[in-house]
């Protein structure tokens, strides 16, 4: 987002609750959305889920709530702030911007010197009979007709972006509150930083694992397979204490490295230590983690399954109640298994690709 995008929001504070709408990356059918309703119960925002179908969540939430959710999110590509919606049906794109124009007093939406654009996405392929540029052009036509003139569509740089989403059956028109950049994550790849060890996980899937622990910023998040420390980062960026671990100290000691790296100013504490012996007495809330998951990866003499019981059965004594461990692992793991047997309830267990060798089931688990 520019600075200009921005400005235009204003000062966001906790407002009245609205409806906002997320587009979710298409890169898992049930993730994105388990993501972005993750982040909004972590940070201990009200909301109420208004609609959810693929790529697509319609939520009654605070303006920021929305951005702040969308700007975290790992696979969400905006929020925008519903204005008006309505079935697609028969409709010519000529209707669609006049309907739009009938609904919206733009005059009151923009402010001085406000200068805005159009934007035209859709799920999948709907709708695609409705010509984006051509839709585009329209909305901004009548834009500049309803208001005399006094407003400029300004494609480079405005201040106020009006998306329309076109789903399988509907199109939601709004103001956009957040946009993803694209490649916001490459700048940590893991390449990148000052301590690489291979295999490590990419940041938008350490994000995503982070945001699944519904951990919170000021509170602590712990990692207790740290290893270089990717989804300690992004703990870190977003503003949480972080507590590492690591039975490698060349581990702990790359991952302090990397969090100086990228956030020097972060409350981070680490330690070399066995995962099923957290040294840990204070209570937390919030574990992400994925523990060495290739058959040919060394677990020092131990059996990952018989070492993640251990962790689980540990994990439970320094969690708060309703804490949250989310972890990812190799999908021959009996995971749900480990889960229900060491007293967590296992609220979600996906799998999602990575590549065509990797496949990982991702479980979010939480204390009973």
């Amino acid at each position: 987002m520019t600075n200009l995008e921005e400005a235009s929001l204003g000062k966001i504070t906790e407002q009245p609750n609205k409806p906002f709408f997320f587009q979710l990356s298409g890169i898992h059918p049930e993730l994105p959305s388990i993501e972005v309703l993750s982040i909004l119960k972590g940070e201990e925002f009200q909301y109420k889920i208004l609609k959810e179908e693929s790529q697509f969540l319609l939520v009654n939430c605070s303006k920021l709530a929305a951005y702040q959710t969308a700007k975290r999110a790992a696979y969400c590509r905006r929020s925008v702030e519903l204005l008006y919606r309505s079935e697609v049906g028969s409709k010519t794109t000529e209707n669609i911007a006049k309907s739009i124009s009938e609904q919206i007093d733009f005059g009151k939406i923009l402010q001085k010197e406000d200068r805005f654009k159009v934007r035209v996405y859709r799920i999948g392929k709907a709708h695609e009979e409705h010509v984006s540029i051509h839709l585009e052009k329209a909305i901004g036509d009548i834009i500049w007709e309803h208001t005399k003139g006094e407003y400029k569509g300004d494609m480079k740089n405005p201040t106020i972006t009006f998306i329309v989403l076109f789903t399988e059956k509907d199109f939601f028109f709004g103001r956009e509150t957040f946009s993803k950049k694209k490649g916001s994550f490459t700048d940590r790849r893991p390449d990148l930083r000052p301590f690489f060890k291979p295999g490590t996980l990419e940041p938008r899937f350490a994000r995503l694992m982070v945001n699944l622990s519904r951990a919170k910023p000021g509170e602590y998040l712990l990692d207790p397979f740290c290893g270089p420390g990717g989804i300690l980062i992004e703990g870190a960026i977003i503003g949480c204490k972080i507590l590492g671990s690591d039975l490698d100290n060349r581990m702990i000691k790359g991952s302090k490295k990397n969090i100086d790296h990228y956030s020097p100013a972060n409350n981070a504490g680490f330690v070399m230590s066995d995962a099923k012996q957290l040294p840990f007495t204070n209570k937390i809330k919030a574990i992400a983690t994925d523990p060495p998951y290739g058959r040919s990866t060394s677990t020092y003499g131990k059996e990952i399954e018989d070492l993640l019981i251990q962790f689980f059965q540990n994990a439970k004594q320094i969690l708060q109640k309703d804490g949250i461990i989310a972890i990812g692992m190799f999908e021959e793991v009996p995971l749900q298994e480990i889960v229900e047997k060491t007293g967590f309830i296992l609220e979600h267990f996906e799998k999602i690709y990575i590549h065509r060798s990797l496949t990982r089931r991702i479980g979010v688990c939480r204390v009973k």
